[in-house]
C-alpha cells in the first residue's frame, strides 16, 4: 500500500555456440542473475493516519473489558452540529465528531438519536463531496434503522467498516485534508468520552491505551502546525497546539493514568471540541 518492491533486471547472456568437428551444439541460455530485492519501506505516520486511530470496535471492546458501567450516550455533550458549517474544514470535523458519537453509543442510544446522527453524517458527506455511493449507503442504513431491519451489532460493524475503510478511500473532490479532519474530530470526541467513562472504572488498564496514543497526537499536532495557520484563526490553532501538546505529554507516561490525568484529558478535549 505504501511502497512497491522494485527489482533490478539482470541482462540475459548471449547464446554461445560450441563446435565439435562439423556439428553445432544446441544453444544454451543461461539463467539471469538473481536480482537483489529492495526492502519494502515501513509505512510512515502520515501515510496511513487511519491505521493510527483505534477502530470503534477496538474502543468498544476495551471499554467493555474495563467493566465500565457508565453508558457513553449519557456523556455525549449536546452540540449544535445542525447549524450550517462555515466551510468544509468545520464540516469535516463535525462529521467526525458525530461519527464517533454514533459508533461509541450505538449499543444504548435511542433509535431517534441514531437516525439523527446518521442524517447528520449523510449531510456532512454530501457537503464534503463524498459522492453518490456513500450517500446511497447511508440512505439505506437510515432506512433499515427506521424499520428495525438491522441489529445494533450489525450497525456497529457497518459503521466500523465505513469509518475505517470506506471513508478514507473517498476522493472528496480532491480535498486531501478532509479525511484527516474527519479522523481528528472522531479521535478527539472518542478520547473525550473514553476519559470521562474511565473515571468510573475500577480498572483502567484495558482502555487507557486508547488515550496513550502519542503517534495519533503527533499526527494531528503536525497537521495543525503545518496546515492550521492557513486554515483557522490564530487563537484556535494556538489552543489546539497547547491542548494537543498536553495530550502528548500525558500519552507518554509509563505509569497508569490517575484520576487527575483523566480529568486533564476530559478538560483539554472539551476545550478543543468547544471551538469546533
Amino acid at each position: 500500500m505504501f511502497s512497491t518492491l522494485s527489482r533490478l533486471a539482470g541482462p540475459i547472456t548471449a547464446i554461445m555456440l560450441f563446435s565439435c568437428g562439423m556439428t553445432e551444439s544446441p544453444p544454451v541460455e543461461e539463467e539471469p542473475p538473481a536480482a537483489p530485492e529492495v526492502p519494502e519501506e515501513p509505512p510512515t505516520q502520515d501515510a496511513d493516519a487511519a491505521a493510527l486511530v483505534p477502530s470503534p470496535l477496538e474502543m468498544n471492546k476495551a471499554l467493555k473489558d474495563s467493566g465500565i458501567q457508565t453508558e457513553l450516550s449519557s456523556l455525549v455533550t449536546a452540540r449544535d452540529v445542525s447549524a450550517e458549517p462555515t466551510g468544509n474544514d468545520q464540516a469535516a470535523i463535525r462529521t467526525g465528531i458525530v461519527l464517533a458519537d454514533l459508533l461509541l453509543t450505538v449499543d444504548t442510544s435511542d433509535k431517534d438519536v441514531l437516525m439523527g446522527q446518521i442524517g447528520t453524517i449523510k449531510q456532512g458527506m454530501a457537503m464534503l463531496g463524498g459522492g453518490s455511493d456513500i450517500d446511497a449507503t447511508l440512505t439505506d442504513i437510515h432506512s433499515r434503522v427506521q424499520t428495525d431491519a438491522v441489529t445494533r451489532d450489525e450497525l456497529l460493524k457497518e459503521f466500523d467498516e465505513l469509518s475505517g475503510a470506506v471513508i478514507p478511500e473517498l476522493e472528496f473532490n480532491g480535498q486531501e485534508r478532509v479525511v484527516p479532519l474527519i479522523q481528528a474530530g472522531s479521535w478527539l470526541e472518542g478520547a473525550n468520552l473514553v476519559a470521562k467513562a474511565l473515571k468510573t472504572a475500577e480498572d483502567t488498564s484495558a482502555a487507557e491505551g486508547l488515550l496513550k496514543a502519542p503517534a495519533v497526537v503527533d499526527h494531528f499536532l503536525k497537521y495543525v502546525e503545518e496546515e492550521g495557520s492557513e486554515k483557522a484563526p490564530e487563537a484556535i490553532t494556538a489552543t489546539l497546539k497547547t491542548s494537543l501538546g498536553a495530550l502528548k505529554e500525558m500519552a507518554g507516561k509509563a505509569e497508569p493514568l490517575a484520576q487527575a490525568d483523566l480529568d486533564a484529558v476530559a478538560k483539554v478535549t472539551d476545550e478543543v471540541l468547544a471551538l469546533l
